[in-house]
């Protein structure tokens, strides 16, 4: 049960020994990630509070027959732990947004000024510097052989693997390969700009 792909279906099918497997291999490392954003904002949380994200996360990934769980796809290059770790922070936000909604919650007697949590609109530094590293992908893919061009225009656009593999008239396995080795290009490229 090593591989994750192996332990999603099991985890559908409520194996236990999948579900502790589960929680020994990703637990730390989910409360790891919570606590690495609810460290930012020590007046609206304490130390309990981690294993209660940790808790809440888990009842969402089992709730509405486990949606969530099921929304996990190995096909696009996420490992799942990566994946999980994105959950953990949002439901760790999650948390922070409804304790700043209940000021009552807060700790007795404590004068600290409010904090305000990260906005979701992008500032205009972050604007500025996804404008530009869309230039430098546009400049660096416009670089690439034109069946290299079709490609990842046929990436980009979220085609799946199997159309990719029909449009050009190459295996699936040729699709991850092609796709691993242009995006590592691409991004050894760009760090030398």
């Amino acid at each position: 049960m090593s591989d994750e792909t192996s332990l999603i279906p099991r985890l559908l099918e409520n194996d236990e020994r999948a579900w502790r497997t589960f929680h020994e291999r990703y637990g730390n490392r989910l409360q790891g990630a919570i606590t690495t954003v609810t460290r930012r904002f020590p007046q609206l949380t304490g130390t309990d509070h981690v294993e209660e994200i940790y808790g809440t996360l888990c009842l969402r990934l089992l709730s509405d027959d486990k949606r969530r769980l099921r929304s996990f796809d190995p096909d696009r290059g996420t490992p799942l732990g990566c994946w999980l770790c994105t959950l953990a922070k949002n439901s760790a936000y999650d948390f922070l947004r409804s304790r700043r909604r209940q000021p009552w919650l807060n700790r007795l007697g404590d004068d600290t000024p409010e904090v305000e949590l990260p906005c979701e609109a992008p500032d205009a530094f972050s604007m500025c510097s996804t404008r530009e590293q869309a230039r430098v992908m546009e400049q660096l893919i416009q670089s690439l052989s034109a069946r290299d061009q079709e490609f990842m225009d046929a990436y980009l656009q979220g085609t799946d693997a199997e159309e990719i593999a029909q449009q050009l008239g190459i295996s699936v396995g040729t699709v991850y390969s092609k796709k691993h080795k242009i995006l590592a290009r691409l991004e050894t490229s760009a760090s030398f700009l």
